[in-house]
């Protein structure tokens, strides 16, 4: 899905944090935004999420505007580390999100098979997600985010948390998961924001 965001502002209190601020987010490719601490990054996905409501300016998608609430319905945000269960097996949090669409039980654990073979952990499948390291439970939050088929995944600082190891196969995931979905990402780190096939840098 074709992102627009036109003419945007942010304030929280007195900070300006977003002004006059305009970009546009290639449908199915991965962009990562770019840039200092408070330069706006995680504002940004918010906006286009919907969670942050901008003062002025307007977020397009496929060209029309949309509200807060429809933008919410067609993205999914990746947080850092966990939104696992931790008590549930890796294949029943990766089903969650399948559920949520009305798939039966069966088909939804079938789609969530395959998501988890997608981020390489497939056969950690009937393991709790507590014995999942730091890495591992970033890999399952994007293969939950795709179970649920929306067309814009969100991910802010997706390896903040991790060593390089687990970053250099977070990075690999991603770069499979091209045309799969329009894909932003707020990064520093420059492992993550190669993956891009765009960058947004802000200041």
């Amino acid at each position: 899905m074709l992102i627009a965001v036109e003419d945007v502002d942010v304030t929280f209190g007195d900070r300006r944090v977003l002004q006059g601020f305009s970009a546009t987010f290639p449908e199915n490719q991965i962009t990562a935004v770019t840039g200092p601490s408070g330069s706006g990054k995680s504002t940004l996905l918010g906006v286009i999420a919907g969670a942050i409501q901008p003062q002025h300016g307007r977020i397009l998608f496929e060209g029309r505007p949309t509200t807060r609430s429809g933008r919410r319905a067609r993205t999914v945000w990746v947080p850092q580390g966990s939104n696992s269960l931790p008590g549930r097996t890796v294949v029943d949090n990766a089903a969650l999100a399948v559920l949520s669409r009305g798939l039966p039980i069966a088909k939804a654990r079938s789609r969530a098979r395959e998501l988890l073979a997608l981020v390489g952990l497939v056969d950690l499948a009937q393991e709790r997600a507590a014995t999942l390291s730091g890495g591992e439970l970033q890999r399952l939050a994007f293969a939950r985010a795709l179970g649920s088929e929306r067309p814009i995944v969100l991910a802010d600082e997706p390896s903040a948390n991790l060593d390089l190891e687990q970053t250099t196969i977070l990075g690999d995931i991603l770069t499979s998961l091209r045309g799969q979905a329009t894909i932003v990402i707020a990064s520093h780190d420059p492992m993550l924001t190669r993956v891009g096939q765009s960058e947004l840098a802000l200041r």
